[in-house]
């Protein structure tokens, strides 16, 4: 999953920041201060940063500068967060190569995780299934550096997840409970019926009609292949086996 490094001297906004993300697909490491964030950038090598400008030790705008002239960081995205948000200060940052300024107060954490995404070309994928249980195999089958995945356990609340998250494959757990009652209200919502949607199935369930389906003993071997299809994603150079875990 992307790794995002969240600097932010605010633990309450700290808070609500890294669980909006984390609920979105990405893997969050936070820092507390300019020099903190440094460090975790050095230690981490995170696919993105979200930036404020107040910090202690080193301000967000120093904390920039430090990346861009690190040559192993410098190419990695920066998005500034903060209540100084002028058009000096957004000047600035954008000078700095910053992609992005948010302002605190008046940006929807929704609006900063689609831009981030959208921004650095991460794919997401909304996970409908019965329990957490059941996601990792799931998880583990379809883990890559640009793929956001956001599980949801709840199947009612699959329609509003997918609805506001925007995503661009749904996958279904047919073998959770009502899960293809489910699929007939994704296909309806004129939020979700022209999502691509892929359904994970037993051997004694119908295919409903679906356009793709996985059998619940291949999803190691048959799911991974779909999915990178459907999202036009390229294997990453490692060759290394993929390994995910739910956040």
């Amino acid at each position: 999953m992307p790794r995002l490094l969240l600097v932010e001297d605010n633990h309450h906004i700290q808070r609500i920041f890294h669980d909006k993300l984390e609920r979105e697909g990405f893997t969050v490491t936070t820092a507390d201060d300019g020099e903190q964030g440094l460090q975790r950038a050095i230690e981490t090598r995170p696919d993105a940063i979200l930036l404020d400008i107040m910090l202690p030790r080193l301000d967000g705008f120093q904390v920039l500068e430090h990346l861009r002239a690190d040559p192993t960081l410098g190419g990695v995205p920066v998005f500034m967060l903060s209540n100084r948000c002028t058009s000096n200060d957004v000047q600035h940052a954008t000078s700095l190569g910053a992609r992005h300024f948010f302002a605190k107060g008046t940006s929807k954490l929704q609006d900063v995780a689609l831009e981030i995404r959208t921004a650095c070309g991460f794919k997401k994928i909304v996970i409908s299934t019965g329990n957490v249980i059941m996601a990792k195999p799931i998880l583990a089958a379809i883990s890559h550096p640009q793929l956001l995945c956001s599980v949801v356990t709840v199947l009612v609340e699959t329609i509003s997840a997918a609805e506001h998250g925007a995503p661009d494959l749904i996958l279904l757990d047919g073998r959770a409970p009502n899960a293809f009652t489910l699929l007939q209200q994704l296909k309806t919502s004129p939020h979700t019926k022209n999502v691509p949607l892929i359904a994970i199935r037993d051997h004694n369930q119908t295919q409903h009609r679906l356009e793709e389906f996985v059998d619940s003993d291949k999803i190691a071997t048959d799911l991974r292949p779909l999915v990178m299809k459907h999202l036009s994603l390229d294997e990453p150079a490692s060759t290394a086996q993929p390994v995910a875990a739910l956040a």
